[in-house]
């Protein structure tokens, strides 16, 4: 018997096999998904109730909380208190070291102190599919936490003191003779520091922090309250500032206005579940709701102003549209008390 090969066929049939094993995978993913999301739904229908520490504004953390009890009705008590990243972290380590168990489900932070919760251990790993969406350096590789919105750096100006002309449009125009002692400074802005030494290179990095430390600049405390000074006229110019909060006082009529200086940084202000959790299912329905394209569309995005990481979020400024930004490498906060020293050392904004 002759048996005849006919390789286009025997391809066509491997196609077949490869995609049907693909289809086969796919639903047998979806399929496990399904059952863990059923699984976290029946837990929270019994827990009923989930308590949330994070920064944010109230108000639109209370937008969130209404939404989520509309869709989870069986979610009957929702506590949701606005802390401080600073205080978060210190009410979580003194409560840890007399023995308590914080009476939390989930942890809200940013920058260096989300960085070092998580490698203390004060995070239980969760994966939400919302995730997905979001690149890396904007959650954590193991799960522990998720960007539940952005803080993009930018320089901000007064621009009844300074026309967009004038603007600075790099980091280096900074330097310029003409901003010497005009340029509003943050006082510990250890997280910029580190990260723009980082992607530079030590070497220039220093060499322009300290040329810039020289610029007899105006140190104040606090972000959201320089802010306010720059639209009072403190100073003309505010050297690193937040997206965010800028584009919020722009909005309310303030005479201040921002622009994108390369390269564009953004710090993660992450979520995640903590790792005693009395009510850990609501809480990873909370995680997954917060992450959903709806809640960042509509409420950090379109209400708040805040940036979000998802790749399928639509930026309220359309200025935005094409910005790269670099998230910030939280993992420099292993030596952040190097850090902070140095950036003292350089700038001396207390005089020592």
């Amino acid at each position: 018997m002759t048996v005849t090969h006919h390789p286009h066929k025997s391809l066509k049939n491997l196609s077949y096999f490869v995609a049907l094993a693909a289809l086969l995978c796919s639903t047998a993913g979806s399929t496990l998904r399904a059952a863990e999301s059923d699984s976290i739904i029946a837990g929270a229908q019994k827990e009923g109730e989930l308590i949330t520490w994070a920064v944010g504004e109230i108000t639109f953390q209370t937008m969130v909380v209404d939404r989520f009890k509309k869709k989870y009705p069986f979610i009957k008590k929702v506590e949701a208190v606005r802390i401080p990243s600073e205080k978060l972290r210190t009410r979580l380590i003194t409560e840890a070291q007399t023995g308590r168990s914080s009476t939390v489900d989930i942890l809200g932070l940013s920058g260096f102190e989300l960085a070092f919760l998580a490698e203390k251990g004060f995070f239980a790993p969760y994966r939400s599919p919302e995730a997905n969406t979001i690149p890396e350096g904007f959650k954590d590789a193991t799960g522990l936490w998720t960007a539940y919105y952005v803080n993009t750096i930018i320089t901000a100006y007064n621009t009844r003191q300074v026309t967009p002309k004038e603007a600075p449009q790099r980091w280096e125009d900074l330097l310029d003779a003409k901003w010497k002692g005009k340029i509003g400074f943050y006082e510990e802005e250890y997280e910029w520091y580190a990260n723009y030494l980082k992607l530079v290179g030590r070497d220039k990095g220093l060499d322009f922090m300290r040329r810039l430390a020289r610029q007899e600049l105006q140190y104040r405390g606090g972000h959201s309250h320089m802010v306010q000074l720059l639209a009072a006229g403190e100073f003309p110019i505010m050297g690193v500032a937040y997206a965010p909060r800028v584009s919020v006082v722009r909005a309310n009529g303030a005479p201040i206005d921002w622009a994108a200086l390369q390269p564009v940084f953004s710090t993660a202000i992450g979520m995640g579940v903590y790792k005693n959790a009395p009510h850990p299912n609501a809480a990873k329905l909370y995680v997954d709701f917060m992450l959903s394209r709806e809640i960042q569309q509509e409420i950090w995005v379109n209400a708040a102003w805040k940036g979000s990481a998802r790749r399928d979020v639509t930026p309220k400024d359309p200025r935005w549209q094409g910005v790269k930004v670099i998230p910030l490498d939280l993992t420099i906060a292993q030596r952040y008390q190097e850090v902070a020293k140095e950036f003292q050392q350089v700038f001396k904004p207390h005089g020592s």
